[in-house]
């Protein structure tokens, strides 16, 4: 329920990354989630945090993941 809520709002300040930035936002305790849904600044503030640690996963950190959920698939 609080996805859905809250997509739609990071959605608006980052498009391309919006639902694994809400993921993100969503492993936080819900009182911290919800003090983001009712507050513009504070969302803004976080999701710029998430993407940043988004743009610097390194490219193996990437692929060791791609790996792990081809194995799941398999």
């Amino acid at each position: 329920m609080l996805g859905e809520v809250l997509y739609p709002l990071v959605e608006k300040i980052e498009h391309g990354g919006a639902a694994k930035v809400t993921g993100m936002l969503l492993e936080m305790d819900q009182p911290e989630v919800l003090h983001l849904i009712e507050s513009p600044e504070a969302l803004k503030t976080k999701v710029a945090e998430a993407m940043d640690v988004l743009r610097n996963v390194s490219p193996t950190d990437q692929l060791a993941s791609l790996s792990l959920n081809d194995n799941l698939e398999s």
